[in-house]
């Protein structure tokens, strides 16, 4: 194979998910001339969607990735209104249902990090011991700084511990335990984690720096957020984006060639002044530098562990459960579905549910055949909403972790100890390297939002320095 070696640019922009296309459109409209590069045959990263070929020529979205945004997520809103992209309130009307010890309930409210209306009919006893411990929760949450936690004072100690030991030390039945274990897992504070994965320190930096009383789930896209990247793709121009073109080395130094920095592929070298990598620190660990990243910085990229989850969308002729009073949102301890929630265009007409499979969960379902996935899912739903779920017209999984190029989902996660072992890797630029991805984001970091900021801060930062 031939490798031929392409044209000199400012910058080269590795990784084409929603940070990197970001970065890369910043950099043009500072006046820098930019290449990116992605592994994979499309732009978008973990933000994709299809349109569903249904009876009757129905053609509703699915969003096979990140789908809501909040309105404190500014810059994110901000693009949207500038690619005319509308959007509509995420359906909540009706009653949550809570499945939980073969229970089932119906209440008017909802608790994801923190409660809102009515509470679920569980015993008082119960419910009080999920509220002191949350008070407890929300009064550590508030002593951390902005931005990355691992400075806190008391950082070394949070970070030692696990969700799971603040868990067992702060409550006392298992719905309150329960609660908070769900909370880890559905939320996931970057990735959907297990509580005996995940530091302590990074939970509660995650519920800072993201914080579900802002209410980030509180819109829905037309057509979906994985219209998106197509969009911010075709502004790039011709020329400037490879697709299907995995990085493989990136090596640093050649000042009498005119640039300092070589990017290699299989098919072509890319000189370039200065790079922006903007990737999972998962799927960094996959490539060569040249000269080595520090030691901290390896460490982060081999133990930010991406996060276990499948999404499900299922599709119905309509959204049959609003007429039993329901919203469609769910939430339980059962088997392999914790929360389903309600993703139907009005426009569209159908239903549409998006149900997440995560963590061991998540590990138990990979492991059953195609026929077996679908059945324990559907009973799954039918147990929450009822049993024409088990009834749809469409059922499409996207399982996150055999993707090549991102292997997991929402994003990577930090087991004990690495906050505060490698924390100053995850900003610190190594020479012209510099870094980007939601997983950076010192703000909304998981969520479009903070790929968006990092992708935004990366691009800023190389242009100071080509200055």
């Amino acid at each position: 194979m031939t490798v031929v070696s392409a044209e000199p640019v400012d910058a080269v922009v590795v990784g084409g998910g929603l940070s990197g296309l970001v970065a890369a459109r910043s950099l043009q409209l500072a006046g820098n001339s930019v290449r990116l590069i992605e592994a994979s045959a499309t732009v978008g990263g973990r933000m994709a969607g299809e349109r569903l070929q249904l009876e009757g020529g129905r053609q509703p979205w699915i969003d096979l990735g990140g789908q809501w945004v909040g309105p404190s997520q500014t810059r994110f809103l901000d693009l949207l209104d500038r690619h005319c992209v509308r959007r509509f309130e995420s359906p909540h009307s009706g009653e949550t249902v809570l499945v939980f010890g073969g229970s089932r309930c119906t209440f008017a409210g909802f608790f994801q990090g923190f409660p809102e209306g009515q509470p679920p009919a569980v015993p008082s006893a119960d419910w009080d011991d999920a509220m002191a411990a949350l008070e407890r929760f929300q009064a550590l949450v508030a002593q951390l700084p902005e931005g990355h936690p691992h400075h806190h004072p008391a950082a070394a100690e949070l970070d030692r511990r696990s969700f799971q030991d603040w868990i067992d030390a702060h409550t006392h039945t298992p719905f309150a335990a329960w609660y908070f274990a769900y909370f880890c897992r559905a939320v996931g504070f970057l990735g959907p984690a297990e509580p005996e994965q995940v530091s302590l320190l990074h939970v509660l930096w995650g519920q800072r720096t993201a914080p579900q009383g802002e209410h980030p789930e509180e819109f829905l896209l037309h057509g979906g957020a994985g219209q998106l990247p197509a969009l911010l793709a075709t502004e790039l121009g011709d020329g400037v984006l490879r697709l299907g073109e995995p990085v493989r080395a990136i090596e640093q130094s050649f000042p009498d060639a005119g640039h300092h920095v070589q990017v290699y592929t299989d098919l072509a070298t890319y000189p370039c002044t200065a790079v922006i990598v903007a990737m999972p620190p998962a799927q960094v660990a996959h490539l060569r530098f040249m000269p080595a990243l520090p030691a901290d910085r390896q460490q982060l990229n081999q133990e930010m562990v991406m996060g276990a989850c499948a999404k499900v969308l299922v599709a119905y002729p309509s959204p049959w459960w609003r007429q039993q009073g329901l919203s469609g949102i769910a939430i339980g301890d059962r088997p392999t579905v914790e929360l389903c929630a309600d993703s139907s265009d009005p426009e569209s007409g159908c239903g549409v549910l998006a149900a997440f499979v995560v963590g061991h969960r998540y590990r138990r379902w990979a492991a059953l055949g195609e026929a077996g996935r679908r059945q324990v899912v559907l009973a799954d739903l039918a147990a929450y909403l009822g049993p024409q779920a088990l009834e749809p017209l469409a059922y499409v999984e996207k399982d996150w972790p055999t993707v090549p190029f991102v292997a997991g989902a929402y994003a990577g996660w930090m087991p004990p100890g690495l906050w505060t072992r490698c924390g100053e890797a995850m900003r610190r630029p190594h020479g012209r390297v510099f870094w980007a991805g939601t997983e950076v984001a010192e703000r909304w970091p998981g969520f479009f939002e903070g790929a968006v900021r990092s992708g935004e801060e990366a691009a800023a930062a190389l242009h100071q320095r080509l200055g």
